[in-house]
């Protein structure tokens, strides 16, 4: 037949166009029927989707597509599919599922690989289609951040972990892929694990320095929540390596691999890793961008908290305003990742107490307390852990057992950590560090005595200056606190007052009370020098605790006691000298010259084979029970000291307008005792003390001669003091120091006999402390039930004062441990 080439050119032409409207129609029939192509992928949940495109199934669909409509084969197909439709689409789906798996097969599975591609393909994807992107950022940040949770789910069971953050069974779920893929090339990490088959079927996993550096990538370079976790997991097990019986009190739980850690240069490693860069990872996802929440700048734009601010928080870590600026917890709360960061924050904070409360060596103690300063901010969302973590700070801070210089470093940074946190946590957390300390401290200083000068008396000591330190933070809670404790300490007094029992008197006459009458002191003083509405509260507790100070001076008036009452005396000169205020005790040191002991010849001692370098009355509350005050050694000291504390109450009010009526009963009172004396070194110190007072006498009849004021307006105490002359206070604080020198330098250095017996001491003050100390709680109760004593109504005095009822118990009861 002749055909006419026109007419099978138009025939060829329908068929074709036929063949292509066919071809078009089947392809968006299995778009729509394709979960992964792009028509709907915007329908898919969050599983679906990464796996579609892990495997590359976003461009599968459009690469299928180009396929068919290229190979000729594929419209042979659809002549077939022409006559029968349903089975068509379906043999159309099933080639589409093969290209699929054939693609997975053929493409590398390398890790470094795939996080390449998801990358490239979450690329496209933010070109593609933006609003679904956005969908992402807003709901699912993490799957935008492909490298942390590849093949770890860590959302699906956190909720039902442990709050301690344990590791996850995240091995499982890669060895389950490994099965449902059986044809995938394995790994380099799977070969190893091939290389290792008796590993596996142990319960523990060991942690080798190339496993410690993948956990260290993944989780600080590829900020990865997994490798993060296991970093923390990791860290657990090592601050738990000297717990005895780890396994048996469940530290890890059923069903979980824990690690062993074989190596002590791996143990170093993890513990300087984690301490020294966890806090940034925390940061980082919580309020840095990691956080997915967004932010305003001050222009009113949005952008992600911590965007384009990477650079100065990473050069801030370090500063000490991230470390003292408060975390809102509510900031916290808002970021997208707090229920997976927040479990492994918290099991971080309790191993770092663990270790803090059995670690035993300086260092390692010194070098967690450091870092641990960049965690105390998170702190705020857990109150439990602020203050278990205070009472281990506490507890490090006032530790008796160890005295060396090592150990001392350790104090100095708990304490600082203590004042960290004071500042951090929220408003009634400091009222807790204020009690703790000083309750610590009462505790600490009953054995800080003359026998233990070389190691309990400086700690006692600067154990003080940190409370001082600690109680001008916040003098509005200091006041509360201040009160109460005043307060105790003159119950304690009153106790004695109306007793009139050596018990009772015990109480108040010995180092435990007198160290926190020093310390007391030294608060106010240091407050007085503030002149804000807050300090104010302060000054005035001035008054009863100079109350409480003259009722210990009078409380037992003896020979014996005298330089318990010299101590006294010093403590209501520095609180005169601070406060700028007149508190006379002229009377207790010129009735101290009226003892009988002073007139009389001194005993001669024999010193041969005995080292005999004087008295310290700064180290001494009361003289030997036989012999008081009747040795040249004790009056030379006694005597001395009452000149010096005269001399030095002359020089604090010589610029009052009534110094010359304030200076006549001491001049008296010495010209009769330089009159009655035979010791030409103590009718020296006397005739010295006259002409002080009568030179400085002079001066303030001459300066007040020329005031405006009548002597009934005149309100300030140094009314005749120049301008360029120093303050009371200052002139005090620069006679203070002058003493100290010339004590240190007259002192003698001690022989070796001399500190073999100071260590023997030393060391039977500490057998006497642990036997004092209680082992239990119950043997606790049972001693003070047993000292508590019933007060005897015979026994009171008539004063009204001592009549009345008090709600308070008597005292304080400074062995008992806070909780």
């Amino acid at each position: 037949w002749d055909v006419d080439p026109e007419v099978l050119a138009a025939k060829k032409r329908r068929e074709a166009d036929a063949s292509n409207k066919q071809q078009e129609a089947r392809r968006r029939k299995r778009d729509e029927e394709d979960l992964a192509g792009e028509a709907n992928l915007a329908d898919m949940d969050i599983d679906t989707f990464f796996k579609s495109v892990a495997e590359g199934g976003v461009d599968g669909s459009d690469d299928d597509s180009s396929d068919d409509g290229g190979d000729g084969s594929n419209s042979a197909d659809g002549d077939e599919q022409q006559t029968n439709d349903d089975s068509g689409s379906e043999s159309g789906s099933d080639d589409d599922d093969d290209d699929d798996d054939s693609e997975a097969d053929d493409s590398s599975l390398d890790e470094e690989e795939a996080e390449r591609r998801m990358k490239e393909e979450m690329m496209k994807l933010s070109e593609n289609d933006p609003e679904f992107h956005k969908y992402l950022q807003n709901n699912e940040q993490s799957l935008l951040e492909f490298g942390e949770d590849d093949d770890y789910e860590y959302g699906k069971g956190s909720d039902d972990e442990d709050q301690e953050g344990e590791l996850s069974e995240g091995n499982d779920e890669e060895s389950d892929e490994e099965h449902e893929a059986p044809k995938k090339k394995k790994t380099k990490k799977e070969e190893e694990k091939d290389a290792a088959p008796a590993k596996e079927d142990t319960p523990y996993i060991v942690l080798t320095p190339k496993l410690l550096l993948q956990y260290e990538q993944s989780a600080f370079r590829s900020h990865g929540i997994k490798g993060l976790k296991r970093i923390v997991s990791a860290y657990k097990t090592a601050c738990h390596m000297s717990d005895a019986n780890a396994e048996d009190e469940g530290h890890q739980d059923k069903g979980r691999k824990a690690y062993q850690i074989e190596d002590s240069a791996v143990f170093d490693r993890l513990m300087a890793l984690a301490l020294r860069h966890c806090h940034e990872e925390f940061r980082y996802h919580l309020l840095g961008a990691g956080s997915g929440v967004e932010s305003k700048d001050n222009d009113g734009n949005k952008k992600k908290r911590g965007e384009d601010d990477s650079d100065s928080d990473n050069s801030n870590d370090e500063g000490e305003d991230l470390v003292n600026k408060p975390v809102n917890p509510k900031l916290l709360a808002k970021s997208k990742r707090w229920t997976q960061v927040g479990t492994i924050l918290q099991s971080f904070l309790k191993s770092t107490l663990h270790l803090l409360s059995e670690a035993k060596e300086p260092e390692l103690l010194t070098f967690v307390l450091k870092n641990l300063a960049y965690y105390i901010p998170f702190m705020t969302a857990y109150p439990r852990v602020a203050k278990s973590c205070l009472k281990t700070l506490t507890n490090l801070w006032s530790a008796s057992l160890d005295t060396s210089e090592d150990y001392q470093v350790v104090r100095l940074n708990a304490f600082i950590r203590i004042r960290q946190m004071a500042l951090t946590q929220p408003f009634p957390f400091i009222e807790q560090c204020l009690k703790s300390t000083y309750l610590a401290y009462a505790k600490r200083a009953k054995f800080a005595t003359a026998a233990s000068v070389t190691s309990l008396l400086p700690t006692i000591t600067f154990m003080g200056n940190c409370i001082v330190e600690l109680y001008s933070l916040d003098y509005a809670s200091s006041y509360q606190h201040a009160f109460v404790y005043i307060r105790q300490l003159a119950l304690h007094l009153r106790s004695a007052i109306q007793k009139k029992t050596p018990e009772a008197f015990r109480v108040v006459y010995c180092w435990q009370y007198i160290h926190c009458l020093k310390l007391w002191t030294a608060v106010l003083c240091s407050a007085a020098g503030q002149f804000d509405d807050e300090a104010q509260l302060m000054r005035s507790l001035v008054f009863p605790l100079t109350e409480v100070i003259f009722g210990v001076i009078r409380l037992v008036p003896t020979t014996r006691h005298l330089p318990l009452r010299l101590h006294c005396v010093r403590f209501l000169q520095q609180i005169a000298a601070s406060s700028e205020q007149y508190i006379p005790t002229t009377s207790v040191l010129l009735e101290a010259l009226d003892l009988k002991e002073l007139y009389m010849k001194p005993k001669r001692i024999d010193s041969r084979g005995k080292d005999i370098r004087g008295i310290r009355l700064p180290l001494i509350l009361k003289l030997p029970k036989e012999g008081a005050l009747r040795t040249t050694e004790q009056l030379d000291a006694c005597l001395g000291e009452i000149f010096v504390l005269l001399n030095r109450e002359v020089d604090l009010y010589r610029y009052s307008p009534g110094f010359p009526e304030f200076s006549v009963r001491i001049c008296q009172r010495l010209r009769k005792y330089s009159k009655v004396t035979k010791n030409g070194k103590y009718r020296a110190y006397s005739r010295g003390c006259i002409e002080l007072c009568e030179k400085y006498s002079a001066e303030a009849v001459k300066a007040r001669s020329i005031l405006n004021e009548a002597p009934k307006d005149i309100r300030r105490l140094e009314a005749l003091k120049p301008n360029n002359v120093p303050s009371m206070n200052e002139r005090y604080e620069a006679a203070i120091a002058k003493e100290k020198r010339l004590e240190q330098a007259s002192q003698p250095a001690l022989s070796d006999a001399a500190k073999k017996r100071a260590r023997s001491e030393a060391a039977k003050q500490k057998e006497e402390r642990d036997d004092h100390e209680p082992k239990s709680k119950k043997s606790r109760k049972k001693a003070q039930k047993k000292e508590k004593v019933e007060v005897n109504q015979k026994d009171l005095e008539n004063v009204d004062a001592l009549e009345e009822d008090d709600e308070v118990q008597e005292g304080i009861d400074w062995d008992s441990d806070e909780e």
